[in-house]
């Protein structure tokens, strides 16, 4: 089916009555009564992933407590995904503070910016995600600083990873996190369907998630590798080296998998 203005249509009223309505009960559950924040948190993100038509595969085990989980970054639908199944606070630049309906999700899910352009300011943003590891909260954090098509991961920026360097953290973990949109309408996601799912470049924020409103059902891979103490690094680089080495593996294993499953296709049609 691919895309289909009618399904968008379909589906953007329950989108934002979900939306309105967990907004409301939020500010009743986590303003007054203070409690059950987090399964809150992934009950509405499921609800998301539902409206959107997303089927999230899982491998791997997660870590819970006292966690920095650190992910390549692609969409974002990357959030409502992690959202569903992660209970930690999310790490982002500033500037989704002004992306409409993002903006107020973030909110929901007590968001914590950081101006990632003014390299002044680094010791201040590590100071403010210290306190909230203090508070023993987890943190979700998206090192290649913007998202990308999918195929590849991106560089990290080393300089979130000084958290690995406080002494009073040494016992607090990294967990990487890899993730991979593996099919659409049933079919593999070849690279002329990444654009359905990756959100980059100059693309239009509105226009991406209205075309992928009106998408058939997705399927993505999310894998939860192995946690590693922030003691077992030597400093910010080498933590930000590993999880990227650790995570761009895990990719590209995946993208080499769907290169594959086009050859197997493109001879059976030969053969036919």
């Amino acid at each position: 089916m691919l895309y289909s203005p009618i399904l968008s249509i379909l589906r953007i009223f329950p989108l934002i009555l979900w939306v309105i309505s967990c907004l409301t009960v939020h500010f009743v559950n986590y303003a007054i009564l203070k409690r059950n924040f987090f399964i809150f948190f992934n009950i509405f993100f499921k609800g998301l992933l539902h409206i959107f038509g997303i089927k999230v595969k899982v491998s791997g085990k997660i870590d819970r407590n006292r966690v920095l989980y650190v992910s390549n970054h692609i969409s974002y639908l990357d959030i409502f995904i992690l959202g569903s199944i992660t209970k930690g606070l999310f790490v982002a630049k500033s500037e989704i503070k002004f992306w409409p309906l993002i903006n107020k999700i973030t909110a929901l899910g007590r968001t914590i910016f950081v101006n990632r352009t003014k390299k002044l300011s680094i010791k201040d943003q590590v100071k403010l995600l210290s306190k909230f590891l203090k508070k023993n909260e987890n943190l979700i954090l998206f090192p290649e600083g913007t998202s990308s098509d999918g195929s590849k991961v991106l560089p990290f920026k080393s300089s979130l990873f000084s958290l690995v360097e406080l002494e009073q953290f040494g016992d607090f973990k990294i967990q990487p996190i890899s993730i991979f949109y593996s099919k659409i309408d049933g079919m593999p996601v070849e690279k002329k369907f990444r654009p359905f799912f990756a959100w980059f470049g100059n693309m239009d924020l509105v226009s991406h998630a209205w075309k992928f409103l009106g998408l058939g059902l997705s399927e993505v891979n999310i894998t939860y590798h192995k946690p590693i103490k922030f003691n077992s690094f030597k400093d910010r680089k080498e933590a930000s080296n590993i999880c990227q080495k650790i995570i761009s593996e895990q990719v590209s294993l995946n993208c080499k998998k769907m290169e594959c499953v086009d050859k197997i296709k493109l001879y059976e049609f030969k053969l036919l």
